[in-house]
């Protein structure tokens, strides 16, 4: 067994499956929160004024809940850290984000997910929030040209606290129960304090369940640690990916027809792969190590490597990657002669080569911008014009 989650990632469904359980799970999720007065802009709202933290527990609480599973799971080898999808981080842009989704949180009541929830609770303050959200998307489209440079500054790669801190994630976990159970005991001290001062009563708070809470959270996280100790003998280092010859005409087309099912890698050195990669390319990150790059990727799609010329096989840091592999014939030479320049017209205007001639010109065209040039017109067949017998005869 190496890592039998997440299950889309290792391909155990398909898109479509994949998006009709996200939508029972949001459904799921939308109701839990409706259920539990996150439909409520009032009690949404009294977060930032410390009257009532119960959105700070219960985030606390999902955090802490997918931290130590995935600690757990990682650890007996049922999760595959390595296949999870998380996001890059470019530091400026989201730290900006963050401080304008909090302004619009504490002047709505909402953030976009419980906007949604107050809409289906038919609250129309929640229909008003998620209108601006709305409005909001559309004002970013249409000042991207302006936006585009600050929305890709800062840019770090993947960052994780287990990484930035050289600690295995279940460590992470356990720091982060205890930040939990501190937030918690804090947030309550909040809530007593401001009630005392405005002569109110604080939020009921049934010492009980908040124990048993945090009992289950310190187990946990015993388990994780307890976790990092366990090699499991099932699990088994992945098999190597059978590697693909692509040419350069099958890579455009792929491109072209369907992006998303490609990663597209450009091997050489950064500086070249920055001046000039083929449209859609990833560079490998500075600084990290090239099989770790491969081994994040998740294995929904094929990769596709390529150098400056010819390789005669993917490298083996690209083998660390657990799908498909495939290997671009030629290189970023092939592809530059190939599909970046225009193709010549054939010497003999046949249906065939010109049809050929026609798709090369539309790859061409579709990856460089130019206008593609008008195809050899077929030669004609003159009529041939018998002359009619006169005259009897046979």
């Amino acid at each position: 067994m190496n890592g039998l989650f997440p299950l889309y990632q290792k391909g155990a469904f398909e898109y479509p499956v994949a998006m009709a359980l996200a939508t029972l799970l949001g459904l799921g999720f939308g109701f839990a929160l409706e259920r539990g007065g996150f439909g409520s802009a009032r009690r949404l709202a009294a977060q930032f004024y410390g009257t009532d933290m119960r959105v700070l527990k219960v985030m606390f609480s999902a955090i802490v809940t997918a931290t130590v599973g995935l600690g757990i799971f990682g650890g007996l080898g049922v999760v595959d850290l390595g296949a999870l999808q998380i996001p890059g981080t470019w530091w400026w842009p989201q730290i900006v984000g963050g401080f304008v989704l909090g302004a619009g949180f504490i002047v709505s009541g909402y953030c976009p997910g419980t906007a949604v929830v107050a809409t289906a609770s038919g609250n129309l303050d929640g229909i008003v929030s998620l209108v601006g959200v709305m409005f909001g998307a559309l004002l970013f489209g249409a000042l991207w040209p302006v936006l585009e440079g600050f929305y890709q500054s800062g840019e770090a790669g993947v960052v994780t606290l287990n990484g930035m801190l050289g600690v295995p994630w279940a460590v992470v976990a356990a720091g982060v129960v205890a930040m939990a159970v501190g937030a918690f005991l804090f947030g309550e001290w909040v809530e007593r304090l401001l009630a005392k001062k405005g002569g109110t009563e604080a939020p009921d708070v049934d010492p009980r369940t908040r124990n048993r809470v945090f009992a289950g959270f310190g187990v946990a996280a015993a388990l994780g640690l307890a976790a990092l100790a366990v090699t499991p003998a099932a699990i088994a280092p992945p098999a190597p990916s059978p590697v693909a010859q692509w040419d350069a005409e099958t890579l455009a087309d792929a491109l072209v027809r369907d992006p998303g099912s490609v990663y597209l890698v450009d091997l050489r050195d950064a500086a070249a792969c920055g001046k000039d990669r083929i449209a859609g390319a990833l560079c490998l990150p500075e600084g990290e190590e090239p099989g770790a790059f491969f081994a994040t990727l998740p294995p929904t799609r094929t990769l596709v490597v390529y150098g400056a010329s010819d390789l005669a096989d993917a490298p083996a840091d690209a083998r660390r990657f657990t799908g498909k592999v495939a290997v671009l014939t030629g290189g970023h030479a092939a592809f530059h002669s190939d599909i970046l320049t225009p193709p010549p017209a054939p010497t003999e205007a046949t249906p065939r080569t010109l049809a050929d001639f026609e798709r090369k010109q539309a790859l061409y065209a579709w990856f460089t911008g130019a206008e593609a040039a008008p195809p050899p017109v077929m030669p004609t067949r003159k009529a041939v014009t018998r002359k009619t017998k006169k005259g009897g005869g046979c």
